[in-house]
């Protein structure tokens, strides 16, 4: 230990820590409790992006760990700020996204019942492990560098959560002596062959196999197809999955989890392949899914294993060490005749799904239509970053073509409001190259909108296509089937791309696919955000954009000036 480090700060170890262990960006808020962790930040050269709000801090660093599975900071302010940040971090635990959350809390010594402290919470920790599961609270300042040691042992090994780091906040200005911890990760289990062999003969006589694929198998797309081929099945993906094969893979069937006709495909089945997924309601609607007798279950976390599901076949390691064997096994085991004969099955299959999508998604045609013409048109990956609106999981989820490589970021787990536009500021910071489209509703856009202007700020080049059904068209369908009066869900919204211009991005209305596709090749060309305003064509918006619009703010301002006139 050299003198100078004997002498840090709180502080300054974690800010240490963190550029030891790879660590060049954070999102936060600097306030009156951080601000020694935010000078020695700059100090150790780490990039310091500042959202409006702390939600929007946790769905940027969300949006670039999921494009760069590598982990993602994000540093508060004491109690508010914490709790802003929360929902963001329960959208990462429920879809296994690396975000480490870093805050003060209150001193060492702060009395149990509270004083009235500033941002006082008297056991903030606890409130944060309820949502993640753990927290850790430093008791010195050294024990800082050791607490981001072991949250990125953690966070790096196996299944991917958040973490938190709870530093009290008279540590982080206080000195005292400490080392570096550098995070430790062991290697992934290899596939027992064993368990492969038992698989293969398990797999080797189905009829009508089907692959379910979740965003934990990203890294085996291509292996994940070969299993496709060998087997003659059919490939489910899971809405984060997208792009882990092509869309116009001959055996996808995509990421269909919204459709009704899915229970009766997986009915129709005599085995399922499921692979890096959850089998999660929130991803596969009709609960609870009828798997057939035969299941088996590649995953790397052997208690997610057992969950929404009865296993045949686990494997507990990882996807794309075991699609392989499991794929040479099965060349070896199965006739060729067998898959060919599952293939004719899928067909047939496969045109009911195309049909039952392009009903489902009929409202939404012309914002598909113009994403795949731009899609087709973009040479590097696109990145889709939706929000939980029916454009996007009725919609884009089943309409869209993505490539391999491309990527559709949706909040499943949690199904947060607001997530899109912040999620794509944090992918498009983390991986410049890359063309990033965020989709919202009207009514979701609301919940971080003030974020275009960090996108305006950090010159994030990306366009946002709001989806206005004149509220929360979803929730307004819900009460309608329920026989209710719609009530609460009309919403009087914004002049949205005059919003947009007055934070200094562009804004601008469209209305067909060649327009959108046009609007979205130009936004290409301005560093900033792009916000494209169009409506859809349902029976939600037919509702309520008549009777919750009437005449927007601006048009009100005209029609005011044209009585004045005259």
């Amino acid at each position: 230990m050299t003198e100078e480090q004997s002498e840090i700060t709180g502080g300054a170890h974690l800010a240490r820590a963190l550029r030891a262990e790879g660590i060049t960006r954070v999102f936060g808020i600097p306030g009156t409790h951080n601000l020694e962790i935010f000078a020695q930040l700059a100090v150790e050269g780490i990039d310091i992006v500042s959202p409006r709000h702390e939600q929007g801090a946790g769905y940027m660093a969300d949006g670039a760990a999921r494009v760069t599975g590598e982990v993602q900071v994000v540093v508060t302010t004491t109690g508010p700020a914490v709790f802003n940040a929360l929902t963001a971090l329960l959208q990462s635990f429920t879809d296994s996204v690396p975000v480490l959350l870093v805050s003060p809390g209150m001193p060492l010594t702060h009395p149990g019942r509270g004083n009235g402290l500033l941002h006082e919470v008297r056991n903030q920790g606890q409130a944060v492990e309820a949502v993640l599961g753990g927290s850790h609270r430093v008791t010195s300042p050294g024990e800082v560098s050791l607490a981001v040691g072991q949250a990125l042992s953690s966070m790096r090994t196996g299944r991917t959560r958040p973490a938190y780091i709870e530093i009290p906040l008279d540590l982080i200005e206080a000195r005292g002596p400490g080392w570096l911890h550098p995070a430790v990760t062991r290697s992934v289990p290899a596939p027992e062959p064993s368990a492969i062999r038992s698989a293969a003969e398990a797999l080797a006589g189905s009829q009508r196999p089907l692959l379910i694929v979740g965003a934990g198998a990203r890294s085996a797309g291509e292996e994940i197809a070969e299993l496709s081929q060998a087997l003659g099945a059919g490939v489910i993906l899971s809405s984060n999955a997208k792009g882990t094969i092509d869309d116009d893979f001959e055996n996808n069937l995509g990421a269909i989890g919204v459709l009704e006709a899915l229970p009766e495909l997986l009915s129709a089945a005599d085995a399922v392949v499921a692979i890096g997924t959850e089998l999660a309601p929130s991803d596969f609607w009709p609960e609870p899914l009828p798997l057939p007798d035969t299941v088996v279950r590649i995953d790397l976390d052997e208690v997610q294993m057992l969950r929404n599901a009865r296993v045949t076949h686990p494997i507990p390691a990882d996807a794309k060490d075991s699609t392989i064997a499991l794929t040479h096994q099965l060349r070896q085991a199965r006739s060729p005749s067998l898959s060919q004969a599952a293939s004719q099955w899928l067909r047939g299959w496969q045109d009911t799904i195309t049909a039952a999508a392009e009903v489902e998604g009929a409202p939404w045609a012309q914002l598909c239509g113009g994403l795949n013409d731009y899609t087709t048109s973009a040479a590097s990956p696109v990145i889709v970053a939706a929000d939980s609106t029916m454009s996007c999981y009725y919609g884009v989820q089943t309409g869209w073509k993505a490539r391999r490589g491309d990527r559709f970021l949706y909040p499943a787990g949690a199904g947060t409001l607001g997530y899109g536009l912040p999620a794509g500021i944090g992918a498009k910071l983390a991986v410049p190259a890359v063309r990033v489209v965020a989709i919202e509703g009207d009514g979701g856009a609301m919940f971080t909108i003030a974020e275009l202007a960090a996108a305006v700020q950090a010159r994030a080049s990306l366009s946002l296509i709001i989806v206005d059904n004149g509220g929360y068209g979803e929730i307004r369908n819900e009460m309608a089937d329920r026989g209710d009066t719609p009530a609460g869900v009309a919403l009087l919204g914004p002049d949205f791309p005059a919003l947009a211009q007055s934070m200094g991005a562009r804004g601008l209305h469209v209305e067909t696919q060649t327009q959108l596709h046009s609007a979205l090749r130009q936004a290409e060309d301005f560093a900033g955000p792009t916000l494209i305003h169009m409506t859809e064509d349902s029976r939600a918006a037919t509702d309520m954009l008549g009777r919750s619009r009437q005449t927007r703010p601006t048009e009100q301002a005209a029609a005011n000036e044209e009585r004045d006139l005259t």
